[in-house]
Order: structure tokens, then sequence, then C-alpha cells
């Protein structure tokens, strides 16, 4: 059994991991039919608005935002999980009588995690497509906003990732996930400095990255952001996955 292969079967065997599936099913099915309620309910002043708001920036748009913040919390459990849980199973002794190289172990353990996150936020991808299509909205924005969601998730998973090969114990590696993500959240919604005209503080959040890809083109800059980001990430794991093996 291939690394990857046995990454997906921890994750997916855990009880935990469909516990908190189905919450996030939850959540998110209750908000995106709260929205269309809502913006059903506003119709009637809509009306009389010459630039009342569309389903994509009443509905759609904020129903994907929502997605990033719970994408947070989803990859602080999962890449938390990943390093830190093998300093109490004798992980990294196995790790280390693999034989493949650092960069194909990080790789596939990397796929294994994306494929696990992405199943969080497929119900709410299927959602949006499912009422984009009934409501014959822009394709385009849609499109855009999903991309930039996407390589939210790459980025959050590599940083987490990276938290976790530094720890050795799973909780505070979550813990230590989660807070970081959260002040980085927290950045992107700061006002400081607004009063000169931009906060440039904001600039080293993805969240504020991610913000840019509403704007129904893809924003080069913040695509080159979240490139280097994960490869920075997954380089320095590398190094650190190299200096394991060495001291094993």
């Amino acid at each position: 059994m291939s690394l990857f292969q046995s990454e997906i079967k921890y994750y997916l065997r855990s009880p935990i991991i469909w516990l908190i599936l189905c919450l996030v099913a939850f959540l998110s099915a209750w908000s995106f039919l709260l929205s269309i309620e809502l913006f059903t309910a506003l119709q009637v002043k809509f009306a009389g608005m010459s630039d009342a708001p569309t389903i994509t920036q009443g509905i759609l748009t904020p129903f994907i935002s929502s997605q990033a913040k719970i994408l947070l919390f989803i990859t602080s459990i999962i890449g938390g999980l990943s390093y830190a849980r093998l300093s109490h199973n004798n992980g990294w002794s196995l790790m280390h009588l693999a034989q493949q190289s650092e960069f194909k172990i990080i790789w596939q353990k990397y796929l294994a995690l994306i494929m696990v996150c992405f199943l969080f936020i497929l119900p709410a991808l299927l959602a949006v497509v499912s009422l984009t299509l009934i409501s014959s909205s822009p394709w385009m924005p849609i499109v855009v906003m999903c991309f930039g969601l996407v390589f939210l998730m790459f980025w959050m998973v590599a940083l987490t990732m990276m938290i976790s090969s530094f720890l050795g114990n799973s909780g505070f590696a979550i813990l230590l996930s989660l807070m970081v993500l959260m002040a980085l959240l927290l950045v992107t919604q700061s006002g400081l400095g607004a009063e000169w005209g931009k906060n440039y503080l904001q600039i080293i959040s993805p969240f504020y990255h991610f913000f840019q890809f509403s704007k129904n083109q893809i924003p080069i800059a913040s695509l080159a952001y979240f490139i280097f980001g994960i490869a920075l990430f997954l380089l320095v794991i590398r190094v650190r996955v190299m200096h394991k093996r060495y001291v094993l």
C-alpha cells in the first residue's frame, strides 16, 4: 500500500472525520438555504432598486466566502494530524525505512490531505453549480472565485502540514494551526492603517488574496502568492523530513 493510500485510509476510517464532515455538510446546507430564503424575501424591496444585487452578488459570492472560513477549521484538523501523529505510533521510523525520496513522501501525503479536505467543500460546490445552472447566472465570476477557494485550500493545507512537521503532539498542532489561520483572518478584517488608504498587513494574509478572486478575473499577484507560499511550505517540510530521517 502506498503512502497516499494509507493516508486516505487513515482519515476515512476515522469516525471523528466523518462526524465533522456531517456537521460541515449540515451547516453549509442550512446557510445556503437560509441565504436563498432571505434573498427571495427581499425581492419586493429589490424591485424598486436600479442596482439591485444579483443572485451571484447576494447568494453565491457570500456563500463561497463562508466556505473559506469553514476550510480554516478543516485544514487545521486535517493538516495538524499529518505529521504530529507520527510521534505516537512509530510513524517517523516507518517513514525512515521507506525506500522513497523525501519529495515523493511529502507529495503523496499532501495530495491525500487535499483529497480529504476536498470532500468537505464538494457538497457546497455542487450546490453553487446547481443554483448557477437554475438561475442562468454568469459562470465566469463563480468559476474564478471557486478557483481562488481551491488555491486557498492548497495554501492552508501546506501551511498546517509544515506546522505539524515541527510538533510531536497532534492536539497542540491542531490548536496552533487554528490560531495561526485565525490570526491571518483577523489581519484581513482589520482596519489598522485604513486612515492612510491601505492596510499593507493584509497582504500577508491568504484570505486577502482569496477575496481578490471575487473581482471577476484571476489576479496574477494573488495567484503567484499562493503558488510561492505552497512551494515554500513544502520545501520547509522537505528539510524537516530530511532532518528526521538523518536523526533516525
